[in-house]
């Protein structure tokens, strides 16, 4: 059985997860053969810009308490809910993975530097960009109830939420818990990875189904 002793995930799960993905999406790509005309490469640009500016510049410079962070997170928040109106506006198999590759380069110009790429970018990618993208083959490019006759607000809440909730998983497990250690050399607390997730549960889970129900209503406003 494997354990998250002493606090790092475990390097099985994370190569595990991303070999699956790495063909998942590779698969989708080859059958859903995307075809990005100019408006929406423009549309992924802005949105991949916005979505780092609305994460790392107006999300930061909100101050919490550390009792109300990370309950309450705008920086997550706002990253999910841009990203979100981003890829409900293009609706296109690959629209999550390339806005999260813009989000990154973007952020790493904005805020980081470069310390640390290619994994924040294969990361950000494959966690956030690919849980979209496969939502968008699955749903037929109608993702948040997008382009459905009937019951568009009940699939836009559902599928919001659901991608919300597995949003949740990343930051305590990938991030903090195997990439910022892998890069940074340091062992985080488990009890803390636990605390994050358990806290980031509600808030992604109800933005995400807030963003997509938005995303549904930008999306015909533009399109």
């Amino acid at each position: 059985m494997v354990s998250l002793k002493p606090g790092v995930t475990p390097l099985p799960i994370i190569l595990g997860y991303f070999v699956i993905v790495t063909i998942i999406i590779i698969i989708l790509l080859l059958k859903a053969k995307p075809k990005f005309n100019a408006i929406d490469l423009a549309i992924i640009g802005v949105g991949g810009a916005l979505v780092a500016i609305f994460d790392h510049i107006i999300g930061d410079a909100i101050f919490l308490p550390s009792g109300i962070y990370p309950i309450i997170n705008p920086p997550v928040w706002f990253r999910i809910f841009v990203f979100f109106i981003t890829v409900g506006v293009v609706r296109k198999v690959g629209s999550g993975i390339t806005t999260m590759a813009v989000y990154d380069i973007v952020s790493d110009l904005l805020h980081f530097g470069f310390t640390g790429e290619p994994l924040w970018l294969l990361e950000d990618i494959l966690t956030y960009g690919a849980i979209v993208d496969i939502a968008i083959f699955i749903t037929r490019g109608k993702i948040f109830g997008i382009g459905e006759k009937r019951d568009q607000l009940l699939l836009a809440i559902l599928e919001g939420g659901i991608i919300g909730f597995i949003f949740s998983f990343i930051h305590p497990f990938f991030t903090y818990g195997f990439f910022a250690p892998l890069i940074f050399g340091f062992i985080p607390n488990q009890a803390r990875i636990m605390y994050l997730f358990i806290t980031y549960i509600p808030g992604t889970t109800f933005v995400g189904a807030i963003s997509a129900i938005i995303a549904n209503r930008v999306s015909k406003v533009i399109r």
